[in-house]
């Protein structure tokens, strides 16, 4: 029986402080980048939307009214699409995820070989358990990464 185990960490305070700072600043030049087009285009539409009003033109305003509540949404996903990218550059969080093959029971319920601490039914030829790994990527997570985060 194949398991995978992801480890999370709770941020510091420190680290809290630190993701949010970048996020807001992130969120900032993201809205920044696409303000003029959205004020723009929201003028447009609330523009279209008072001249259907003035002419009594009931679904034209409704239809219009759909297309501007469209576009806030649309463009909201866009801002939190791109803010989220931008901060997972700028703060990077290394996570551990570890494939076990061996997990100490079978598919059926019997005991069987465990990988994942040190134990007397470890594996045959295994030579570091999951907890070791683990402690060893909370240490230093850099030998871990499958490429550097800046290629």
């Amino acid at each position: 029986m194949k398991a995978s185990l992801l480890f999370l960490q709770k941020f510091t305070e420190k680290e809290q402080a630190d993701f949010d700072a970048k996020h807001r600043k992130a969120n900032t030049e993201v809205q920044a980048k696409h303000a003029d087009a959205i004020a723009t285009e929201t003028k447009r539409i609330q523009d279209a939307v008072a001249v259907a009003k003035e002419a009594g033109e009931t679904e034209k305003r409704k239809a219009l009214q759909k297309e501007l509540a469209d576009y806030e949404k649309r463009m909201a996903e866009t801002i939190t699409t791109e803010t989220r990218a931008l901060l997972k550059e700028r703060f990077p969080y290394p996570i551990f995820l570890y494939e076990a093959e061996k997990v100490g029971i079978t598919a059926t319920g019997e005991q069987d070989q465990n990988e994942l601490v040190p134990n007397e039914n470890s594996p045959p030829g295994l030579t570091k358990t999951c907890l070791d790994l683990y402690q060893e990527f909370r240490r230093n997570p850099k030998p871990f990464f499958l490429r550097e985060a800046t290629e």
